[in-house]
């Protein structure tokens, strides 16, 4: 077997490669991006009038007017190399001929320095590098449909796309699985705050007048209901996994037993936002009302109605652990195994997550709980979001579908970018996938008024403010201080004097009411100043 030489292998190559450079019909010119991969834009022979912005579209590169990109024409130092700002619209409309680029020329794309980056101060950040991945394990750098178009615009070029650039444009999809277990394994639902939710959903109305006998056999139409939302307050502990098994004791048993143990989150207080408004005469609850004071707070602006509320959280020992919401429609109960939340609900919990976690860490931040509530039975489920899909939300990869009038269709999600379902691409998602059930128990909240609390509330709905029989109720008890400290174990009450009193006036009398809740009763009266200053209040 005769083996060609070395010498004669490399001349070949050269005769090729000279071939294809002095090809006139094919110009082909290189295009660095920012992360140092090389792309191959082919020009056609009359393409001397294509501008640069057409050259960097054939590449699948994204750019924006606003993030400050620079591009260098050539090698630096070498003639009729020149550097061009890619937020001009004269530098991006300038065409080939006149930039000189030839058969193998060079485009270097260039972040810009910090200094030459001037945002102005009310400018929202999209810096995809900024952008907060509450599960950076999952994130993706760049959506399917940027990775899919800039595989496109490599195909095109004098390679063409590998088996690798298709595996990496899949590994741009998420990977949608069901999710068995969350952080918190139950959750213990305040029995009085979660009555007082219903019952501030159905709608009062005039009782009707006596029913004839004819009518008597008629089924009573169902109450009607205005759907609302509420955010949790509570604490996170851990427990023994099986609460009925008794461990044996002897003189050999050490109290340091190794017990299985697991995440729990405990509902002390509800707090519903005043001034809310139902969408679609109440059959949908008002979710902007709740991300728009939780999630979209602007530093240095008046202190909203939940920060408020979190910040008399956090004196009674308190943090944000969920949210909950109302539903009427009977659409969700129809099929078996359907699920109270659909795709809306779960956007708007992933989104109270994030900011949650963004508040108190990924770690503590991920253990939230969403509770959806029957507005007419009063039934109750409890589920936590999956990992994947509050990092869909994040990246902006779900979109909340429209609500219609006839509230259906809302559990399946049409997606922009597919997704892998059990090993196929969809673009079509079932909420069911994206959530993780989780066992419920009832319990009376240590902030909730206790067992004969009032139903309807101590607090007015529309304002959250003292009804005139709750002040009349503090003021007899006034005289008697563990009377009073127990009629203040009421979140709303302690919220409402929040807003009467000073802030450190506020915080004494919580961190009193916190000492007689946890069991602190012996010892703990009001101060004399703190006495006459509810006086003083609930006088007028």
């Amino acid at each position: 077997m005769i083996k060609p030489r070395l010498s004669a292998c490399l001349g070949l190559a050269a005769f090729l490669r000279c071939r294809a450079s002095a090809d006139p019909a094919q110009t082909i010119v290189r295009v660095r991006t920012v992360d140092g991969s090389i792309l191959r834009v082919e020009i056609p022979s009359d393409g001397e009038t294509s501008t640069l912005s057409a050259v960097l579209d054939s590449a699948g590169l994204d750019y924006d007017e606003s993030n400050g990109l620079k591009c260098q024409i050539g090698l630096p130092g070498r003639p009729g190399s020149c550097n061009l700002d890619l937020s001009n619209g004269d530098h991006r409309e300038k065409t080939v001929g006149e930039l000189g680029l030839t058969h193998g020329s060079m485009i270097t794309i260039t972040r810009p320095t910090k200094k030459s980056i001037v945002k102005p101060k009310d400018e929202k950040k999209t810096n995809e590098s900024e952008r907060f991945d509450p599960f950076p394990d999952l994130s993706k750098s760049s959506s399917y449909t940027a990775a899919s178009r800039r595989a496109r615009a490599m195909a095109r070029g004098a390679r063409g796309s590998s088996y690798g650039d298709i595996s990496r444009v899949r590994g741009q999809m998420h990977v949608i699985e069901p999710q068995s277990t969350g952080p918190l394994t139950r959750v213990y639902v305040c029995q009085v705050g979660a009555a007082r939710f219903q019952n501030h959903c159905i709608q009062k109305k005039a009782p009707p007048a006596k029913p004839s006998s004819k009518s008597r056999k008629q089924k009573e139409p169902l109450p009607e209901v205005e759907n609302r939302v509420a955010l949790l307050f509570g604490t996170i502990n851990s427990e023994r996994v099986d609460q009925n098994r008794k461990r044996a004791r002897t003189s050999l048993t050490s109290t340091t037993e190794e017990e299985k143990m697991c995440g729990v989150a405990k509902v002390h207080a509800l707090f519903e936002l005043p001034n809310q408004k139902p969408l679609l005469k109440g059959k949908h609850y008002d979710d902007e009302c709740l991300l728009k004071a939780y999630c979209d707070v602007p530093k240095g602006k008046k202190e909203s109605a939940v920060d408020r509320a979190v910040r008399v959280a956090d004196w009674l020992g308190l943090r944000p652990i969920g949210w909950m919401f109302s539903y009427a429609d009977e659409d969700r109960h129809d099929d078996g195994d359907a699920l109270p939340v659909h795709g809306r609900d779960s956007i708007v919990g992933a989104k109270l997550q994030i900011e949650t976690m963004k508040r108190l860490g990924r770690r503590e931040g991920k253990k939230f709980i969403t509770l959806a509530l029957d507005g007419r039975m009063g039934a109750t489920e409890a589920f936590q979001l999956s990992d994947v899909c509050v990092q869909m939300v994040a990246e902006g990869a779900l979109k909340a579908p429209t609500v219609d009038e006839s509230l259906q269709g809302t559990r399946s999600m049409e997606l922009t970018d597919p997704v892998v379902i059990s090993g196929e691409e969809t673009t079509k998602l079932d909420t069911v996938l994206l959530l993780v059930n989780t066992a419920m128990l009832s319990h009376v909240g240590l902030y909730s008024g206790g067992e004969d609390a009032p139903v309807g509330g101590s607090v007015k709905k529309s304002s959250g403010a003292l009804l005139v029989k709750t002040r009349k109720r503090l003021l007899s008890a006034l005289d008697r201080s563990n009377s009073v400290l127990k009629e203040l174990c009421d979140f709303d009450v302690l919220l409402a004097l929040d807003g009467m009193m000073s802030r450190e006036d506020s915080e004494q009398l919580c961190l009193l009411v916190r000492k007689y809740a946890r069991g602190q009763k012996k010892g703990t009266n009001l101060t004399p100043h703190l006495k006459l200053t509810l006086r003083s209040l609930l006088d007028n």
